[in-house]
This record gives C-alpha cells, structure tokens and sequence, in this order.
C-alpha cells in the first residue's frame, strides 16, 4: 500500500493529485495536508467520500508555518511507526502573489513570503520527515518552467518575477536534498505546464487531469538514478 504526502490539497493541481490517487484500483494512503482544517475544505470532502477510500487522512499543513509543518510531520510519522517510510512526498503548495512585479518593482515583503511559501515550507518539511525518507522514497518538488535560468533567458517579455526566483530557488533546493538525503532515494522537480487552476489564471491551456496523470506516470517511473532532475510533466527533462 503506496503512502503519499501531499501539500495544497484542496484545491487546484493538489485536488486533482487526490482524485486519481483515490481512483478506482487504487489502494494508497494519502495524508492530504491542508492550509486549514477550518477552511473551505468541501471539494475535498466530497471527492473523499465519493471514492469510499478509507485511507486519506486531512491534515493541517501551513507550508508558511514551521508549527504547523511540524505537526503535520509527526502525524504523518504517528500514522507511519517510528520506522515507517513515507514513500512520495509531494510538494505541491505553493504561492504566485504578485505576478505584476517585474525584476525593477520587487518588494521586500512580496519576496519574502514567496520564499517562506515556495522554498522554505518544502526545506522544512523534508527536514522534520527525514526519519521516514529512507531508500526507496520519492520527494517531488513542484517547480515551474520559469524557474529555468535557461528558460528565461529567451523569454520576452520575462514574467512572473519573485515567482520565478523562488522557483530558481526550489530548483536549487531540490539539487542538495538530492545529495544530503542520501543514496537510495530520489528527490526530483517538476514543472506541472501551464494548467487551468485560479494560479494559472487567463491563458492557462492544460487540464489538471492531463497534467497531474503525466506527473504521476514520470514520478512511476523515476528512481534513485534520476535523483536531482528536473522533469516536465510528460517525462521531458528541462534545462536548469
């Protein structure tokens, strides 16, 4: 029975993790992290009881908060044992605040809640679930193409900008958590595409079907070898 941590599942591209992680012929147990217990949490609740799993678990999992991702690592590792591996951990929460601010316009604080949000939330949570990442798991880190340097730098205009830093960020985080967790495991970004989601917005030209089915086809396929990669959801390695 595969176990899988998941960030952000309550709406968007994390809503649709849990949909077909808790499809037919599945059999998983999914501890879904959530901003807020006290939240709109209705989508989420319906898909549950619509797939009759007995195996999620709706968790508190505020990746702005170092005590709420905390707890929600020891309730995964009470759910687990003491000695038992979580073997997926996707982050997948994430913020894109201010899209509008371009490289010339950054503000302090716009930078620094992306950072907390998209680099220090999967920095932490790593870290407090590291006794139950042992060989054979899997740490996927949602990334984005316009974390790419390669990418951007043919891009007209550029976009997105303290989005796409915290990205670049999330990039290099993935690259040392690669190493520092050690042999046996695999810890991997991705880039989900441009999806129709409230963070897509306008333009958006994915469903969350296709791109989240993509994602968990290349994450079945994945291992130890191709630690610290950087993949897009059809399989294809994209340049740092």
């Amino acid at each position: 029975m595969p176990s899988y941590a998941l960030t952000g599942s309550n709406r968007g591209l994390g809503l649709e993790f849990i949909r077909q992680l808790t499809g037919p012929s599945t059999n998983n147990t999914i501890f879904a992290g959530v901003r807020s217990t006290t939240g709109d949490l209705s989508d989420l609740k319906a898909l549950i009881a619509a797939s009759k799993s007995s195996q999620v678990h709706i968790l508190e999992c505020d990746t702005a908060s170092l005590s709420s991702l905390q707890s929600f690592a020891a309730q995964v590792g009470a759910h687990l044992g003491a000695s038992g591996r979580l073997d997926f951990l996707l982050n997948n929460a994430g913020i894109n605040a201010n899209a509008d601010q371009d490289s010339l316009h950054i503000t302090p604080d716009a930078l620094a809640a992306h950072i907390t949000v998209n680099v220090l939330g999967p920095a932490k949570l790593v870290e407090y679930l590291r006794p139950h990442l042992q060989p054979g798991s899997l740490v996927m880190n949602m990334t984005s193409g316009l974390g790419s340097v390669q990418s951007t730098k043919g891009m007209k205009p550029t976009k997105c900008a303290t989005y796409s830093i915290s990205k670049a960020a999330l990039n290099m985080l993935t690259a040392h958590q690669a190493y520092d967790l050690g042999e046996g495991t695999c810890v991997i970004c991705m880039d989900p595409g441009w999806v129709k989601t409230r963070m897509g917005g306008d333009g958006a030209i994915l469903e969350p079907e296709e791109s989240i089915g993509g994602m968990l086809k290349t994450l079945g396929k994945v291992g130890p070898k191709e630690t610290a990669q950087f993949y897009t959801y059809t399989g294809e390695q994209v340049p740092w």
